[in-house]
């Protein structure tokens, strides 16, 4: 149900980002947690595309999401971005900490990608000091895919 709902609200999203935006504080984490659940590759790519253009539309519902903890509310989206390279078969906590396994971001949807990168350059801009803490606490290989392929 997550899952189906992300992607529709993706779908409503790239269409018209005012439409959902101005309720996203209330559901952004849910929506994080269905993206990072959706196997299907155009449904994820749908719910990323019109996630990115609500929080576009929106920048306040950061603060508004976790009331108040916008660190916990960035995690959530960190979190929906790097399941994007998580392989469907490696659902264990090993590929956080053990050897690296992450698969790269799907080539198709290169420009999502780019859309993703400035989403995570944007979050750490505005994290400010916020951003040492939200770091800290990355297992390592998610701060290796954060410089490697988000660049931050």
């Amino acid at each position: 149900l997550a899952e189906n709902a992300a992607t529709t609200m993706g779908r409503l999203a790239s269409v018209n980002a005012n439409f959902v935006a101005p309720e996203l504080g209330r559901f952004l984490t849910g929506w994080c947690e269905g993206m990072s659940k959706i196997s299907n590759p155009i449904e994820r790519r749908d719910a990323f595309q019109g996630f990115v253009a609500a929080l576009r539309a929106n920048p306040q519902s950061l603060q508004q999401a976790g009331g108040g903890d916008i660190s916990g509310v960035m995690t959530s989206i960190l979190f929906a971005i790097v399941s994007w390279h998580i392989p469907q078969d490696d659902m264990s906590g090993n590929l956080l900490n053990g050897a690296y396994g992450f698969q790269p971001f799907p080539s198709e949807f290169g420009e999502l990608l780019a859309s993703l990168r400035q989403l995570v350059l944007d979050l750490k801009t505005s994290a400010g000091n916020s951003w040492s803490q939200i770091e800290s606490t990355m297992p390592v290989n998610v701060k290796r895919l954060m410089k490697e392929v988000y660049l931050i």
